[in-house]
């Protein structure tokens, strides 16, 4: 049964996905947060670090280890730890690292094991259908890697996740984007996210989420199904 957390941004307001994820963790378990998809020329992995240690110790989960090196990994790596954070950045450069290492079959794994895997922004986007939808919103990417095929995991039930979708042209973008590729699609704004857990996908607020099956607009409010 998939237990995955979608987050749609914004550092300050992940609040209720940041406790839900820490209940979701046993009291003696341990976090892995990897932060590859941020570009290292705007942050330092250590200041990446440092932020997500900020974030959790409110809740008091303290035992946190990263991962920056995806290379020659083997299950048995990630499968020690109670939890999985994927953190934010540039989207396209996460999805070309995690293929080009086959970091990608172990994440795949590790989710159809029911342990809890938490996207924030690139993270989130990764965990949907399709990519396509890092080109826009409030904080879009740039397809610097040239990578063509731009299929996620798609562990939100065939839907693909727009982020940052905090203005009314982010959210119109969205509705194109499913009426161009016929995927139906999540737009979150920052501080709202989703539990997709077993056949379920809650909306965790404050905030509602905007569901387009293309031209069909659904506004789902904070702690209703969508599914």
């Amino acid at each position: 049964m998939v237990n995955v957390l979608i987050s749609g941004g914004g550092v300050k307001s992940d609040t209720r996905l940041a406790k839900l994820i820490v209940s979701l963790i046993p009291r003696n378990g341990r976090l892995l947060y990897i932060p590859v998809a941020m570009p290292t020329n705007k942050y330092s992995f250590g200041q990446c670090y440092d932020w997500v240690t900020a974030i959790f110790r409110r809740y008091e989960l303290v035992r946190i280890d990263m991962m920056t090196d995806l290379s020659d990994r083997k299950y048995e790596d990630i499968a020690k730890y109670s939890a999985v954070f994927i953190g934010g950045g540039n989207t396209f450069h996460l999805l070309n690292l995690i293929r080009k290492t086959g970091f990608d079959r172990l994440l795949v794994e590790y989710i159809k094991s029911n342990k809890p895997v938490y996207g924030g922004s690139a993270g989130a986007i990764l965990l949907g259908k399709d990519i396509g939808t890092a080109y826009f919103g409030g904080d879009a990417d740039k397809n610097e890697v040239g990578i063509k095929d731009l299929k996620g995991l798609n562990f939100v039930k065939g839907y693909s996740i727009a982020c940052h979708q905090n203005k009314k042209s982010d959210v119109n973008d969205a509705m194109r984007y499913s009426v161009k590729t016929r995927i139906p699609t999540i737009s979150l704004p920052d501080g709202t996210g989703l539990h997709v857990k077993g056949k379920r996908i809650l909306v965790v607020g404050p905030n509602s989420a905007t569901v387009f099956k293309g031209k069909t607009r659904k506004v789902f409010k904070a702690g209703s199904l969508i599914i």
